[in-house]
């Protein structure tokens, strides 16, 4: 079916596009409860009857999770919650991490895993689409690729969401994924991918 996109609807596409930039500098405000939903749910949240999502998946699978870090947001209590997708609200996962806990963990000095609003961690079951996709390559390997690539999608679209709220975004990759799942009390089945840490500025 063909869809039809307006002039305003490019032009504000490519402005957003263009505008895109990582922000690292944040400021102590709050950020509100409903922008980070909406932004959580132009990352993974079901957008058709038919449970399509706004980031494409290989064969439908959707092997991604977003847990978020919540810090100061506003009517949401400082913890780590699971995003729902089709019930587009937060669960409660555990407590929020100690003070210094997520720098602990990088590979690299982003001082913005811990002064930033909120860090919203991308997970991955690369188990399950190992599994799903091991006939398509001789290694088996070939549904990492597939998490990768929908990764990606994922934070692009955090990325954009951001803006739209006028919110300040960074994707951070260089962590230790182990140190990182056993901190944040992940799923087995899930491991990190990639942070994206969100806030004022």
């Amino acid at each position: 079916m063909a869809v039809t996109t307006t002039a305003e609807e490019r032009d504000v596409l490519y402005s957003l596009i263009s505008r895109r930039r990582s922000v690292r500098q944040f400021s102590d405000a709050p950020i509100d409860q409903q922008a980070l939903i909406r932004i959580l749910n132009c990352a993974q949240g079901v957008t058709g009857s038919d449970g399509k999502r706004g980031v494409p998946s290989a064969h439908a699978l959707y092997p991604l999770g977003l847990v978020v870090v919540a810090r100061c947001v506003q009517d949401v209590a400082p913890a780590s919650y699971v995003f729902d997708p089709e019930r587009t609200c937060l669960d409660r996962l555990a407590s929020a991490p100690a003070a210094g806990s997520l720098l602990s963990v990088s590979l690299a000095d982003d001082l913005w895993l811990e002064t930033s609003a909120a860090v919203i961690v991308i997970t991955a079951d690369y188990a399950s689409a190992l599994q799903h996709f091991c006939d398509q390559q001789a290694d088996g390997l070939r549904g990492a690729r597939y998490v990768d690539v929908e990764a990606g999608a994922v934070a692009q679209n955090l990325y954009l969401a951001t803006l739209v709220e006028n919110l300040g975004g960074v994707l951070v990759m260089g962590v230790d994924d182990a140190a990182l799942a056993k901190q944040l009390g992940l799923p087995a089945e899930h491991q990190p991918v990639a942070l994206f840490c969100l806030g004022q500025y």
